[in-house]
């Protein structure tokens, strides 16, 4: 049993996953409800709860929802600006003219109040791109947003698929270590009988390597239902159910029925069209490109239709109808001006198109390797799901065999012509191969969600 010990690590691939989410994973807010809860769960309902609660990618929305705002802000910019400045204050009082009034500055009479309404009114006009370069550049900031959300979601989806299928593959294991274990209890109070009663060719070594085996087996168990424990709290946590609340998979183990991938040189055409990083990336050069034409702009005068309004009143003081006076407190006027607004910066506005020129070069970049990396990631997961295949395919014949080697060991040693070691190693095969049959049957599970993450596919059907 101790190969059995050894050949049974690599299955808490499952069990590892489900150890790191819950140590840095934020606990769910119960509170928020999504989808019904119910007594047995297929994998869509665990991703669709996860996917209408997660925090990681509400957190990618509120960054979306900024963005929208941002180009609400770039819209807005195409129609007038009006700053209006209103106030009150005491009126030093002035009759008369300007060539004559009875009252004076240096002996001033406070008796009423005076009121201004000013308002500017400033309509840009043309402003050699720099307005169309900030929408442009915003709208394509919310489709970047957009995207890391679906980005984000990918990953959580092919979280709770490695999730499901480790406990899976978990529950699986329990069950074999229960059947071997079975058979060892069996073996170990036959055992026991004989040598009460003195039977011949029985001696204690038969016992002590019967228990020895069935120990193997306890431990392995015992850390078994750690991975398949861990791999439940996880998946309630994700899904935002109760900690209390029962918890059963639609599955009762890991299933491989023949499904075909789509063939390799085409999902990577699909992975480079789908793939969130790609709508980024694409999102980013459109928006980065038109923000090095805003920022150009600025080597321009802007040009703008400029509307001035003016209206002062105070009771104690004379109105002037002469054009040539002005008084600010009592005094009205409008005027409609065309302008220009021209800012010279010694070299900063150029530093500014320089820093967003590199910018753009840098999403550039970003493209071309994500251009390079996402075909790999793609071919990785062929590969490897060619490979759960043929293992599959190997290890079915192989632990079939060592099931019927264990039957003939177990009648032998009912009959007394077999002894503990034979039975031992009979155990010890089986389980060897029946348990890397479990996790053949992981891997092509998971190689084929690794497929699907892999060509962006898993989050078109989960989100759409």
């Amino acid at each position: 049993m101790g190969d059995t010990a050894r050949m049974s690590r690599p299955m808490w691939v499952a069990a590892g996953v489900a150890v790191m989410v819950v140590a840095l994973i934020p606990r769910m807010a119960w509170a928020q409800v999504a989808p019904a809860a119910k007594q047995a769960y297929t994998l869509k309902d665990l991703i669709q709860r996860t996917l209408a609660i997660s925090p990681e990618i509400r957190q990618f929305q509120r960054g979306a929802e900024v963005a929208m705002a941002k180009r609400d802000q770039a819209d807005a910019a195409r129609y007038p600006q009006i700053e209006l400045t209103a106030v009150v204050g005491p009126s030093s009082r002035a009759r008369g003219t300007v060539v004559d009034s009875p009252d004076r500055k240096d002996s001033p009479t406070v008796s009423n109040v005076f009121e201004i309404v000013e308002m500017t009114l400033v309509q840009p006009l043309y402003t050699f791109g720099k307005i169309s370069g900030f929408r442009e550049a915003a709208d394509a900031g919310v489709r970047v947003d957009r995207a890391k959300v679906e980005e984000k979601a990918s990953d959580v989806i092919l979280r709770i698929k490695e999730l499901y299928y480790g406990r899976l593959l978990a529950s699986d294991l329990l069950a074999l270590i229960d059947e071997i274990s079975e058979d060892l209890d069996k073996a170990v109070g036959k055992t026991e009988r004989q040598l009460k009663a003195d039977a011949p060719g029985v001696d204690e070594v038969d016992l002590f390597k019967l228990k020895a085996f069935r120990g193997e087996a306890r431990r392995n168990r015992n850390e078994t239902q750690k991975g398949f424990d861990l791999a439940t709290t996880a998946l309630r946590t994700f899904a935002g159910l109760d900690p209390g609340e029962p918890m059963e998979l639609d599955a009762k183990g890991l299933d491989a029925a023949p499904r075909q991938a789509e063939p390799e040189e085409q999902a990577i055409g699909t992975a480079l069209d789908l793939r969130p990083e790609m709508n980024q990336v694409r999102a980013g050069l459109k928006a980065t490109e038109a923000l090095v034409q805003a920022e150009e702009s600025n080597l321009y005068p802007q040009f703008f239709l400029g509307v001035n309004g003016y209206y002062a009143q105070a009771g104690n003081r004379t109105r002037q109808q002469n054009p040539f006076a002005y008084d600010p407190l009592n005094d009205r006027f409008v005027a409609v001006v065309l302008g220009l607004r021209y800012n010279f910066d010694f070299g900063i506005t150029r530093g500014k198109i320089r820093a967003a020129q590199a910018e753009h070069l840098r999403v550039r970049e970003t493209k071309q390797f994500a251009e390079q990396g996402i075909p790999l990631q793609v071919r990785k997961a062929h590969r490897e799901f060619a490979e759960a295949k043929e293992s599959m395919r190997a290890t079915e014949e192989g632990w079939r065999n060592a099931r019927k080697w264990l039957v003939a060991a177990k009648a032998n040693f009912d009959l007394g012509v077999g002894d503990a070691r034979d039975l031992g190693e009979a155990v010890q095969a089986y389980a060897k191969l029946r348990a890397e049959n479990f996790k053949a049957m992981y891997n092509y599970n998971l190689a084929l969600a690794n497929i699907e993450h892999a060509t962006g596919r898993d989050v078109k059907e989960e989100m759409r």
